[in-house]
């Protein structure tokens, strides 16, 4: 006498095949086995989302709304991370204070004020010359309230070699232990709106 299994939930459904492949599908190309075996994996798949499902209907209410409030944090937490990832430690102009006070005619040289209330500390400040050279100056820190100025003696470009006193500056970026700031781009101050 065969012997009959018990199950707790006589809806189960299974994708398995009926009988095996025939012979000429088993022993062809590599595609035709690989699709074939990929239909299998998509019919399991989709066998036991449809079991979950059906799974998650007969529960009672009190289970349901727990499983929303749980899925409703889960989706809140996993898109402030997402936010705050893409957004990283870019900050706007505007986020520092920092302002870029235009330097006299005829002088070279940069001049940034901390309006922030936080000191700027580790300040990188590149400039870019109108020939797209690239020059630097690093500051320890910038207390708040006060500015720093960086003199083309102070700047240097990636062979050590100290701007020209004539330097036209068309670009300003400072970078802090924060993030960093566009405040001159294309001869534009961009901190003229503070």
């Amino acid at each position: 006498m065969p012997r009959v299994s018990q199950t707790n939930n006589p809806r189960v459904m299974s994708a398995a095949r009926a009988a095996p492949l025939p012979k000429e599908q088993q022993q062809g190309p590599l595609s035709q086995k690989l699709k074939a075996e990929s239909a299998n994996v998509a019919l399991n798949a989709l066998s036991i989302v449809k079991e979950k499902v059906e799974e998650f209907r007969e529960q009672d209410s009190f289970f349901k709304y727990k499983a929303f409030i749980v899925a409703g944090w889960v989706f809140l937490s996993i898109s402030t991370f997402g936010i705050t990832c893409a957004r990283g430690s870019v900050k706007q102009t505007g986020d520092f204070g920092a302002k870029l006070v235009p330097v006299p005619a005829g002088r070279a040289g940069v001049t940034i004020m901390n309006k922030s209330e936080d000191a700027w500390e580790k300040v990188r400040i590149i400039v870019k010359d109108n020939r797209g050279v690239e020059f630097n100056a690093f500051v320890p820190r910038v207390e708040a309230g006060y500015d720093v100025t960086i003199t083309p003696k102070q700047l240097l470009n990636a062979n050590g070699q100290a701007a020209p006193s004539d330097i036209k500056i068309v670009g300003v970026e400072m970078q802090t232990a924060e993030g960093d700031a566009v405040l001159l781009e294309n001869g534009k101050n961009l901190t003229d709106a503070q």
